[in-house]
Formats: C-alpha cells, sequence, structure tokens
C-alpha cells in the first residue's frame, strides 16, 4: 500500500521570491520520518525548540507550503489539498483517499475519488486518549475513532463522470433506510435524498459532506474546484444518526471505498504519532 508520505505531490510551482529559503529534510531527532513527511516537518530543530515543532506538527502548513502541497489518489489521479479551510471549522487535513469503482456490464467504472478531513490536533488528542486506553487493534480501531472523534470531519467527492443526483444518492438511501427507519427519523433522510433528485452531478463535480461537531449536516455542490471557505452550504440537516450512517458508508466495515478505508487508517496512524511526539518532547522539555 502506498504511504500517505509518498502520495504528497507539488500543487503548483511557488515563484522564486516567495520560496522558502533550502532547508534539510531531514525529520528532527527523533521523530519519525514518515510522520514529519505526513504532517509537512522538515526543518532540522534544535533541542530546546522540539517541544514547539511538534505542538505544530497537526496544525496548518504556512501559505506557502499548503499551496504546494497535495494528496494524489491513485487510482483516479485526482489531486485534493494536504491542508485546507472549509466554511466552518479549523484548518482542515487530508488523511487519505481513494476511489469508488462499481461494476457495469462486467466491467470497472470510476465513479468519484473520495478524501477525508479532519481537524487534526483534535483528532490526534482523541486518538491520543483512545491509544492510552488500549483502544488500537486493527484498521477497524482507528477507522472507528475516527467516525466517533468529536471534531468537525468532511468527505470531499470529486466526480469522474457524469451522474444522475438520483443515481448517486440510491445506494446511500438502500444503505441508511433501515437503520433511519429504527431511528424514527426518516424525515432527515427525505431532505437529503430530495435534495439530489433533481441535480445533474457532472464529471468534475464536487460533492463536500460535513458533519459537524453538533451532529449537523452540512452539504454543498459545485462544478469543478473552488475555494471551500468562502461557501455557504446549500442544504444543512441537523440529524446525528444522519451523519454518523453517512460517515460509516465509507469508513464502516462494509465501506463501499476498501481502498480508501485503508489509507484512513494509515492516516489516523500517522495522526497518532504526532500525539506521541507532542508527549514525547513536552516531557523532555520539563527536565
Amino acid at each position: 500500500m502506498t504511504t500517505a508520505a509518498a502520495q504528497l505531490r507539488p500543487c503548483a510551482p511557488v515563484a522564486a521570491s516567495l520560496r522558502p529559503k533550502a532547508t534539510s529534510c531531514m525529520a528532527p531527532a527523533g521523530v519519525p520520518r514518515g510522520a514529519a513527511a505526513f504532517l509537512g516537518s522538515s526543518a532540522p530543530l534544535s533541542a530546546r525548540r522540539a517541544a514547539a515543532a511538534a505542538a505544530r506538527l497537526t496544525r496548518s502548513a504556512a501559505p506557502a507550503t499548503r499551496a504546494m502541497l497535495a494528496y494524489k489518489e491513485q487510482a483516479s489521479g485526482v489531486e485534493f489539498p494536504l491542508v485546507q479551510k472549509l466554511w466552518l471549522g479549523e484548518d482542515m487535513r487530508c488523511v487519505g483517499a481513494g476511489c469508488r469503482s462499481k461494476k457495469v456490464a462486467f466491467i470497472g467504472v470510476k465513479v468519484y475519488a473520495v478524501a477525508l478531513y479532519v481537524e487534526a490536533e483534535k483528532m490526534a488528542r482523541e486518538l491520543g486518549v483512545r491509544n492510552r486506553g488500549g483502544f488500537f487493534e486493527g484498521d477497524d480501531d482507528y477507522c472507528q475513532a475516527l467516525i466517533d472523534g468529536g471534531c468537525v470531519k468532511a468527505l470531499q467527492l470529486q466526480l469522474l463522470r457524469d451522474v444522475e443526483g438520483a443515481q448517486f444518492v440510491e445506494a446511500i438511501e438502500d444503505a441508511l433506510a433501515a437503520r433511519m427507519r429504527l431511528m424514527g427519523d426518516t424525515s432527515s433522510l427525505d431532505q437529503f435524498k430530495k435534495f439530489f433528485l433533481d441535480k445533474k452531478l457532472t464529471k468534475d463535480t464536487n460533492v463536500v459532506l460535513m458533519y459537524r461537531t453538533d451532529g449537523t449536516l452540512d452539504v454543498a455542490v459545485r462544478p469543478g474546484r473552488v475555494e471551500l471557505s468562502t461557501l455557504v452550504a446549500d442544504l444543512s440537516v441537523t440529524s446525528a444518526g444522519l451523519c454518523r450512517g453517512l460517515f460509516e458508508i465509507f469508513l464502516g466495515s462494509s465501506s463501499v471505498v476498501p481502498d480508501a478505508r485503508k489509507e484512513w487508517a494509515a492516516g489516523a496512524r500517522k495522526l497518532l504519532e504526532s500525539d506521541d511526539i507532542r508527549r514525547q518532547t513536552r516531557k523532555g522539555g520539563s527536565g
């Protein structure tokens, strides 16, 4: 499996006058190289500065770095920003991506690429708490922690072909209908379904599904790639059951994107490493 660090790609060149001075690409002492690459840390640091640097590992990248780095989904070639700001919450970090494919006349057809974004520092802290409680054994546990995490989370889907809105929402409705009936909350699913029914989702359309901490699902649909921080959600549905059920379709044990699920579990492990580094450097600095 391709590591998250290996999937970082430059999005666009930076003007010479704006480029930062060259620095070593070695990770700081005591920092695993994979964690440093995933989190965007590259400059060597003195022991006195290590604690402060570790605290910054999961925070937003500098503007130049943010413009340069992307996470490339391997099957489709779609590149997602490594760090981006959405219309709510702190800077969001991509923890992995994958491709949704389906069989059409016995031929595999790529439908969309999907990336998962989380508020990285908050999620890293929660992963650390769970790890110290002995929660983690395999990918299932890491993906469950990503679903449960008390921070803003978002799925960004980029269409790889033209899709009718009714087709897009049909599989989601099939997966969630029984669950929502059991919860007595079919109206929330109906709102979500109605929003997509009359839409034509053309190739390269982006669909963003944000799971807010208050149990509200925000949905935004835009043709092509746009600056997400400037958007206003097209639909907001307050339903913790709908939010959780929707994210379980992607991150649950029966995920519609199993390859992406592996990437997301790997991304969660990298976030956990960053929390371990922060704790270790703080202990070292206290002496």
